[in-house]
């Protein structure tokens, strides 16, 4: 095993780039940084300017070269944030100041509900398009409301009556368009016999989301190119002899469609601005094949309607803008990037399910990264916790979080597009840690970088290093945080431990017989089911799938049994429930039927063709040929046809498990997603060859207990396991024939000494004597400490092999034993072996407890992160193996 061995010689490059927040600081302060960056075992680092006012002036400039010069004493490498303010798509302001013909541009609607008969009915149309509206509450009188004011005049494009049924209602069965009755801002309309909603839409650059507001037309591509023109072609000019060398590439935060704020713009179900262009009524009459002059009279179905025209239009709709975006958006920057051998990488909102919708989202997750360099995700302000799984739960937003999302769908979206995608070459990113709190520690980071790595995840952009005086209240937890951070020392155990297993995940092809299919046109189509539902009961039994969308499906080229994208061949196709599909992938579906390909459709099969063909002959075929079963039974009895999964001797819905191939040899990691309960099983692996842990954390090769063709694994609470087919020569079984000794320690006496900070900040720094272990910071004097804890215990010389064991602790963990440092742990399990520095006589054991700042600091975010008691908080035993007489 290639890379294995040299893990072992401590040869693997780097896949981290934390983010550093730039103020203007100066040349010293900028040096520390760096090299603190560099300590911390990180040989790349991602400049942030949205905290910077010079943004592409002088100063901006000499502060970049002076980061160029010590990353390159240093062989490190440099990405660069590509905009001045967060999202990116403001362009450093120039877009508001000199192009304002290329902000975004939407359609919205105003709706009129009047009841006939009424002859020759004029309704006033003035107010329809005008930015400028009333605040007619205002007690002094009206005034204008000056934000969001549109460069151009709002154009009437189209004016519609549709039949009321109900509030937000309308029967489908006749559509007027009175477009041409508008004469002088006025509709001249006799208004038949019953209730009538009349649409009267308009073209504006009036959107919904007021941080967006003014910002670049992603569906344009000459604002693209003010974009490049004025923050990539600017950088090039100034240091373009170190593109592609010190320079590595630009990176996107978060670019949207902004049309309104948040991540539920379900088209159809919100009534909001649309996306759009000057031509867009054009493209989408061509994608639907009507006229224009048909459509304009057909507009109110991008809002109302639930029948299979109203489905059709929404879909077009959202595929063209959503192909508008990825191709003048995304992959034009990324065409530049290229051009100057430099990748282009980042993220959009995946929140909640907008990465399939308009608003926060930019329409379809793998049609919006299509241009980058690598797939990637993030996560920040509590969205993933340990066991917040189970559907929405209140954090830091108003909508709250939809833990199911984030635990089951997120991670494997991200990391499937990284491997199916040729141009990502299996490479996928996530911005992690930013903005939980000072109360996030090394244990929920370590918890956070297991969930990522199980899923495929292998580059990191951590969130984020602040060269601003501390403490910064921007978005924390910082890392190094002017020195004032105490637990820095384990977050540089952290990241070796990160870039260890990311170097091992990489270059080679994750293993995975399933495919689950997208579900972002199904979204758009009608009634649907999220990914996350099958995920989730595929992670939780252990089979290993990828997600594909359906441009991949149509794509993809298929034999006997067998479907390949990207060099990834597939037995088994899987479909969460769609009310409709296209045409063209529904006879895709078939013919992939045809050829033994397992597709199981969930719930219920597909009902119809969004086309107006009706595709009997095919839908029959697929009825006869696929399966159809509900969610909760997909991995019972169903047959999933996989060549190799790993099997348990138990239920284990929080067991994570992750099949990579390194040419020939296999990786498989095990990881325990419960942070609160151990799990303890047996386990037969589709391996060859027997098995030898490695451990990321120490560095080296151990045995695995292997027992009646199985493997007996026991994982402490987020403990995670890496397990490869071993050679003749390592080590593969625990010799457990000799007894073992428990020897409990909390009830010895104790010496505690505490440094840090503690109440209204003070410094603290004292020694106290327990008669056992205490239980510390719950209603005590230590409620607002933090820093170090001191344990120290003495106990007689123990024959044979000792090993400590402390049960739970908060959070960093260091132990010596004789004033000899034994290592230091981060997170469960906190076991070190002691016997090589054992005495003769009394020996003496000192544990070094530190804890994070979340205590002292009692910031904003922290609140949503529980506290652990302080110190070490469970069992301390002995294991001491007895020598047999």
């Amino acid at each position: 095993m290639k890379k294995i061995t040299n893990l072992l010689n401590e040869k693997y490059d780097n896949h981290i780039f934390p983010f550093l927040w730039m103020h203007g600081e100066e040349k010293e302060t900028i040096q520390t940084y760096i090299n603190k960056i560099y300590e911390a075992g990180i040989r790349s680092v991602c400049i942030e300017s949205r905290p910077h006012e010079e943004f592409l002036k002088a100063q901006w400039w000499d502060e970049l070269a002076i980061i160029i010069e010590e990353c390159e004493k240093r062989q490190m490498t440099l990405w660069i944030l590509d905009d001045k303010h967060f999202p990116t798509g403001y362009a450093a302001g120039e877009i508001e100041k000199n192009h304002r013909h290329l902000q975004k541009e939407f359609l919205n609607f105003r709706q009129f509900d009047f009841v006939g008969p009424k002859k020759n009915a004029g309704i006033m149309l003035d107010w329809c398009s005008n930015a400028e509206r009333p605040n007619i509450l205002n007690s002094e009188g009206e005034t204008v409301n000056e934000s969001g004011k549109s460069f151009f005049s709002a154009e009437i494009i189209s004016a519609v009556a549709v039949k009321k049924t109900g509030f937000k209602q309308i029967s489908e069965e006749e559509w007027i368009d009175l477009t041409d009755s508008m004469i002088d801002e006025t509709l001249y309309w006799s208004i038949p016999e019953g209730e009538w909603s009349i649409f009267v839409f308009y073209t504006t650059q009036e959107g919904g989301e007021a941080s967006t507001q003014g910002y670049l037309n992603p569906l344009v591509p000459e604002a693209t190119d003010v974009l490049l023109e004025t923050v990539y072609q600017s950088h090039y000019q100034h240091f373009g002899e170190k593109f592609g060398t010190t320079i590595q590439g630009f990176f996107s935060d978060e670019p949207r469609f902004g049309n309104i704020k948040g991540p539920d713009a379900v088209l159809g179900k919100v009534d909001m601005p649309l996306p759009w262009r000057y031509d867009l009524l054009t493209l989408l009459a061509n994608q639907l094949a009507i006229s224009e002059t048909e459509l304009r009279g057909l507009l109110p179905a991008l809002y109302r309607g639930e029948s299979k025209q109203t489905a059709k239009i929404r879909y077009n709709y959202m595929s063209l803008v959503s192909e508008l975006y990825s191709q003048h958006f995304s992959q034009r920057i990324g065409r530049w990037c290229r051009e100057h051998k430099v990748d282009y990488i980042g993220h959009v909102i995946e929140d909640n399910n907008a990465h399939a919708r308009l608003g926060y989202g930019a329409g379809h997750f793998f049609q919006s990264m299509k241009g980058q360099s690598m797939a990637g995700i993030d996560v920040v302000l509590h969205q993933l916790m340990p066991q917040q799984n189970d559907g929405y739960f209140e954090a830091m937003t108003s909508t709250g979080w939809d833990g199911e999302f984030f635990h089951y769908a997120l991670g494997k979206m991200g990391a499937s597009l990284g491997n199916l995608d040729p141009v990502k070459q299996g490479r996928t990113m996530c911005e992690v840690f930013g903005a939980y709190g000072w109360s996030e520690g090394t244990k929920l980071m370590k918890w956070l970088t297991d969930h990522m790595l199980v899923r495929g995840i292998n580059h990191f952009v951590p969130h984020a290093f602040s060269m601003n005086d501390f403490p910064d209240a921007d978005c924390p937890p910082h890392f190094y945080a002017q020195g004032h951070n105490p637990q820095f020392e384990g977050f540089k155990q952290l990241m070796t431990y990160m870039n260890r297993l990311s170097y091992l995940f990489s270059d080679g092809k994750h293993q995975a017989d399933i495919a689950v299919l997208y579900h972002a046109e199904a979204e758009w189509a009608g009634a649907y089911m999220p990914i996350q539902k099958v995920a989730r009961e595929l992670m939780e039994h252990q089979y290993e799938f990828e997600i594909v969308s359906v441009k991949m499906m149509l794509d993809a080229q298929f034999t006997d049994q067998t479907f390949v994208i990207n060099e990834y061949d597939f037995q088994t196709l899987i479909i969460p429930y769609t009310e409709r599909m296209s045409g063209p992938l529904i006879k895709k579906l078939t013919a992939l039927a045809e050829s033994g390909i397992q597709i199981i459709f969930v719930e219920e099969m597909v009902k119809e063709a969004l086309e107006q063909t009706l595709l009997t002959h095919e839908l029959r075929l697929l009825a006869r040929l696929t399966e159809v079963t509900p969610l909760t039974a997909l991995t019972d009895n169903v047959g999933l046809k996989v060549r190799d999964r790993l099997e348990t001797s138990k239920a284990l819905p929080y067991l994570r498990y992750y099949h990579y191939q390194q040419q020939t040899d296999e990786i498989f990691m095990l990881f325990n997603e419960n942070d609160s309960e151990s799990l303890q099983f047996q386990a037969v692996f589709p391996a060859k060859k027997p098995l030898v842990q490695y451990d990321p954390v120490e560095n080296k090769l151990k045995p695995v207990s292997y027992k009646n063709g199985s493997y007996e694994i026991h994982l402490a609470p987020a403990e995670s396991m890496i397990l490869f087919e071993a050679t003749s020569e390592q080590p593969l079984r625990i010799d457990r024939s000799k007894p073992v000794k428990e020897v409990h320690l909390n009830d010895q006496p104790w010496q505690v000494t505490f440094e840090g900070i503690g109440k209204e900040q003070a410094v603290v720094a004292f020694q106290k004597q327990y008669s056992s272990l205490p239980l510390l910071g719950v209603g005590d004097d230590f409620s607002r400490f933090s820093g170090k804890i001191t344990y120290t215990v003495d106990f007689p010389k123990a024959a044979g092999e000792v090993l400590l064991s402390i049960e739970d602790a908060s959070e960093v963990v260091t132990v010596s034993v004789n004033g000899h440092c034994v290592g230091t742990r981060i997170s469960t399990p906190y076991t070190f072996e002691l016997t090589d520095l054992l005495q003769e006589t009394n020996n003496s054991i000192q544990i070094e407890v530190i804890n994070n700042l979340g205590r002292s600091m009692r910031d904003y975010l922290s609140q949503f992160v529980l506290f652990e008691p302080l110190g070490i908080t469970g069992e301390i035993k002995l294991f001491i193996e007895e020598e047999q007489k």
